[in-house]
């Protein structure tokens, strides 16, 4: 058959004519023992010129299915008025639709999509020999398949029904003795299968009836049952349930006179009719599972209570009236067996799975359901945790929030645009609702307003939850939360400003360290520790005190979101079980893509009230400097402290006590400190806190023998720094570490802690 071609690209012209880059295309054309060069055109309307020309490509079936020729005549055109300077015209006119082509007009040649990015980045590498063998690759590529992976998985098909049922979680459990109970109505009708979904009436709030009538059939429970065909008709169906010592018609003469009242039933209210065979799987005398069988009747419910015998039409109408109504009126129904013929057609049957079936699903104990808990703060991060626990049956929770859902919120957040505007609070309620189905049997609770606050509902929900996830991203939250005895467990979860790692903050079972001095040890480590150099990158700075690695941050990809949801909702749920306390920093790796787990030794917390200041530190703290202390025995040794100053609460909590730099003078019986070699000792401690720890006070060690009391040297260093931080309004503390004890001192007044 004659191959047609478009009348493409112009006016012929000569090969001198042509603008110099689509030249070098020509010589490569020219060049290439696979090309034919047919003709030169060029258009002065759109300011364009173009090579036709033949490539031919044998190294592809010729009989393939995308229907890409062997020989194909291709016009490349040259224009500097478009965005991407080259285009390639398939000029057969019967040229197939394939992937990879850009749009065209109606009846222009097809447009080859050669390349994905724009022309400011091919052109880099772009060559006039790479050119032509990127044609050929196009055509070679769509005439085999291959240029898109364009598979989709086949959706494994284990029912061959086209019609498909889903009951209630706890259908058997609770199934009543009347056959109506269940409510099933259909709610998607896909290719050719259509869902059922089936309910109790009770969980429904519209009166509109079912979309179906439902006759339960339950067998006696049994260890083995052979494979039976699939019944084709009624009466099929009644032999393999007589043979189980059931039946099936009586059930279903009744269910169809249930349904008829007695002024009829009208064409309006017909109904189709499901059978459900359930039959109980036993093993050593235990239920196991249930095993379901559907069968739909292929008949309207009127029709088949006539073959049933116990419905009549009444003459001349389009009402069906019972049995009864129609012997007072002497048209008795003749009992007949023609309901044996009636067809019917299987449906498969699935039970949608119970809290403890969803948990062993996702790998979780059955019977591990999780603290009844709060959720405050369900942004980002805190909505991804309430959707992975409610999606596992993980919890009871309740969430608390005071902000709205942002137009901005959207790029990380789990709710959609249609949320804007409403709480947070709310929305994700209202979205982990609606993962499961359990017929709102324990109703999710949330609060619009402040997990810290002395509302009645917060105060309620505080008093009966076992565990609170406070994933504010502020630091007044869980340092009010340390605060207050009648909260209960705490987990303090956030990611860093970069979005790269994510932190867990979990006190024990008893909240003998609470979040205070948690936040106080993941310092320390950060300081101590070389991940810790980046790990606050990206926080706003040590102007924004209190920020820190807790500030809403606009550029962490939804994916990271995920990422750090995933780690933090399971490490919280595999540690709320052990009952103590926990922090543990994850970094991702952006170029392996892996996880480095950072897990910080957690000591017990300490307090002492001194000069109207609360100092708070914990054995870990004291153990670092008595180390240092022994190092430099029989020498004297000291340093500065650094800290976080809390002026609302009054509170000094200790994070390090840094060793003296080189420069010190150290003896049995004297130590002066000098300076740090480098003076960005300060502002490295801030860049990596993010504005947190700062400069608190000193401290030194005094010899063997001697108790931690202020020498006249040490009062007079102690009135200095207090005088250079009183001009900041900050408290100056010291610290001086003996043999069996260690003292701290504010404004002249001070208190000595026993080692023990």
């Amino acid at each position: 058959m004659e191959v047609v071609y478009f009348d493409w690209g112009g006016q012929l012209v000569a090969a001198e004519i042509l603008a110099p880059n689509l030249q070098s295309v020509y010589q490569a054309c020219l060049d290439n023992s696979s090309v034919e060069v047919i003709e030169l055109r060029a258009n002065s309307d759109n300011n364009t010129q173009s090579i036709v020309a033949d490539f031919a490509d044998g190294t592809f079936d010729a009989g393939n299915p995308t229907g890409i020729h062997r020989k194909e005549r291709l016009s490349i055109t040259y224009s500097l008025d478009k965005e991407f300077v080259w285009e390639v015209r398939a000029l057969r006119k019967d040229f197939p639709v394939t992937v990879h082509q850009n749009h065209v007009l109606a009846n222009e040649p097809r447009s080859l999509c050669l390349y994905v990015e724009p022309w400011s980045s091919v052109e880099r590498a772009w060559t006039p020999e790479l050119f032509v063998k990127r044609i050929f690759w196009w055509l070679r590529e769509t005439a085999n398949g291959t240029i898109h992976d364009n598979e989709q998985p086949i959706e494994q098909l284990f029912f061959t029904s086209r019609y498909q049922l889903v009951l209630p979680s706890n259908y058997l459990k609770e199934q009543g003795s009347e056959v109506n109970e269940l409510t099933i109505d259909i709610v998607q009708n896909n290719r050719n299968v259509t869902t059922l979904i089936g309910s109790y009436k009770s969980s429904r709030s519209d009166s509109s009836g079912p979309s179906f009538i439902t006759v339960p059939v339950v067998l006696d429970p049994i260890e083995n049952v052979p494979v039976e065909e699939y019944p084709h008709t009624l009466g099929q169906l009644q032999i393999q349930l007589e043979q189980k010592k059931s039946g099936i018609v009586e059930l279903l003469k009744a269910a169809v006179s249930s349904q008829v009242t007695e002024k009829g039933i009208g064409i309006e209210e017909n109904k189709p009719v499901i059978l459900l065979v359930a039959t109980p799987r036993i093993r050593n005398g235990n239920v196991e599972r249930v095993d379901y069988h559907g069968f739909l009747i292929e008949l309207q419910l009127a029709k088949l209570g006539e073959q049933l015998g116990v419905l009549c039409q009444a003459p001349g109408q389009k009402t069906w009236y019972k049995e009864v109504k129609l012997i007072e009126s002497n048209q008795h129904v003749l009992e007949s067996e023609q309901w044996k013929s009636i067809s019917i057609c299987p449906v498969s049957v699935s039970s949608y799975p119970s809290r403890k079936e969803i948990r062993q699903y996702s790998g979780i104990s059955r019977e591990d359901e999780g603290p009844n808990g709060i959720i405050a703060g369900v942004g980002a991060l805190g909505g991804m945790l309430a959707k992975i626990w409610g999606r596992e049956c993980w919890g009871e929770w309740a969430y608390i929030d005071d902000d709205i859902l942002k137009p901005h919120n959207i790029t990380r957040h789990i709710a959609s645009h249609s949320y804007v505007g409403l709480p947070k609070s709310t929305t994700v309620g209202t979205m982990v609702a609606n993962i499961h189905d359990f017929d709102n049997d324990n109703l999710i609770q949330h609060v619009e307003g402040s997990v810290i606050s002395d509302a009645p509902d917060v105060v309620n929900l505080i008093r009966r939850s076992e565990l609170l996830v406070d994933a504010t991203t502020t630091l007044n939250v869980p340092r009010e939360i340390s605060k207050k005895n009648n909260y209960p467990r705490t987990a303090n979860v956030f990611i860093t400003p970069s979005g790269m790692s994510a932190v867990l903050l979990l006190e024990d079972n008893e909240r003998t360290i609470r979040c205070n001095s948690l936040e106080a040890q993941y310092y320390r480590a950060i300081l101590s520790n070389e991940w810790g150099e980046s790990h606050l990158s990206g926080h706003l700075g040590k102007l924004w005190l209190g920020a820190g690695c807790r500030e809403a941050t606009v550029t962490i990809s939804d994916e990271l979101i995920h990422l750090h949801a995933a780690i933090l909702s399971r490490q919280i749920r595999k540690n709320f079980s052990k009952g103590t306390a926990k922090i543990c920093v994850w970094d991702y790796q952006e170029d392996s893509g892996g996880i480095t787990p950072h897990d910080i030794v957690v000591f017990p917390a300490k307090s002492k009230v001194i000069s109207g200041w609360k100092v708070c530190w914990d054995d870990g703290f004291i153990m670092e400097a008595n180390r240092f202390r022994d190092e430099s025995l029989p020498n004297e040794t000291g340093g500065v402290l650094l800290g976080i100053v809390d002026q609302k609460d009054k509170t000094i909590t200790l994070v390090k006590a840094c060793n003296a730099p080189e420069e010190s003078i150290s003896t049995p019986t004297s130590f002066e400190r000098g300076e740090y070699k480098s003076k960005q000792l300060l502002t490295n401690c801030l860049e990596r806190t993010g504005g947190i720890v700062t400069y608190v006070g000193e401290w030194h060690s005094h010899p063997k023998g001697c108790l931690p009391q202020q020498s006249q040297a040490d009062i007079h260093q102690l009135d200095f720094v207090t005088t250079a931080l009183k001009e900041d309004g900050l408290p100056a503390l010291m610290l001086i570490i003996s043999d069996t004890s260690f003292a701290y001192y504010i404004d002249g007044d001070g208190a000595e802690i026993d080692f023990n």
